[in-house]
């Protein structure tokens, strides 16, 4: 499950509006036999957001037993529970995941990223998870795509960050996800005004975002970091998923997918999968 595969009636419902129209918002996961850390996140940040408006907000867990317990140990329940989101746990236990370097996790402003990061490194270097090689790489990149968001998004809920080493069919990976509930990529850089005419739409913003020296700020030493991270991607079995509002793109080995039009994503992810 993931924001793509969102109906369509639900297309518009953008929880950042002020308009925004329902009075009950739930999010229906009963169903999931395995939910990926972007789909994690566009939760925390769909669900937060309705809070926010005014919205009475439920979670409708997983009838998985393992799924359930999963996102309890990705710190989804935690950050629901203090956010007053109702959601039912019972006969969910508490099980430490080995393969957790940093679970959902908040972060405002640049130096909250800094001490994030550097408890990253700490936790990689004790793990014993993949390449000790990666670990700063991987360190590296989730700070550049956490101060992407801290700088920039705007939001009213914060930002959330996960990392986490998984294995997957085609072998072991770092996997590092960041999302907010901000402006969206194209709103940040409209306030640039020499960009305006060049990014109409979403998934044309994230394009242009990805270019060499582009920023909202009009600061020429700026627009590196979603610039660097795209071009790491293209190394062999890189990944990148960014989305934002109803646009994507997906960055891969060599290959920079056609950006699209999607189901809402209110705010902005970035997703990143590095192979050990």
């Amino acid at each position: 499950m993931h924001a793509g595969e969102l109906p369509v009636r639900a297309d518009s419902y953008d929880p950042r509006d002020i308009s925004f129209p329902e009075a009950q918002a739930d999010v229906d996961l009963r169903q999931c036999e395995f939910v990926r850390v972007p789909a994690a996140l566009w939760c925390t940040t769909y669900l937060l957001l309705a809070k926010r408006a005014g919205s009475e907000c439920r979670l409708l867990v997983p009838e998985n037993m393992g799924v359930r317990i999963y996102l309890n140990s990705l710190g989804l329940f935690s950050i629901l529970q203090d956010n007053g989101i109702e959601f039912d746990d019972r006969d969910v236990h508490e099980r430490p995941d080995p393969q957790l370097v940093v679970p959902l996790t908040r972060f405002d402003d640049e130096t909250e990223v800094d001490e994030i990061t550097n408890d990253a490194y700490e936790a990689l270097q004790g793990s014993g998870l993949g390449s000790p090689n990666l670990y700063s790489f991987v360190s590296e990149i989730f700070s550049e795509l956490a101060m992407n968001a801290a700088q920039h998004a705007d939001s009213s809920i914060g930002a959330y960050g996960v990392i986490q080493f998984h294995s997957f069919r085609s072998g072991q990976r770092f996997v590092c996800g960041v999302a907010d509930g901000g402006m969206g990529i194209r709103k940040s850089l409209e306030r640039n005004p020499e960009h305006r005419e060049f990014i109409p739409d979403d998934w044309t913003a994230i394009e242009y975002a990805l270019r060499e020296r582009v920023s909202g700020t009009g600061d020429t030493y700026r627009g590196f970091g979603l610039f660097g991270v795209s071009e790491d991607m293209r190394n062999p079995g890189g990944r990148m998923i960014i989305h934002s509002g109803i646009g994507s793109l997906q960055v891969t080995e060599g290959l920079e997918g056609a950006s699209q039009r999607t189901r809402l994503f209110p705010g902005t992810l970035a997703y990143v999968s590095i192979p050990t």
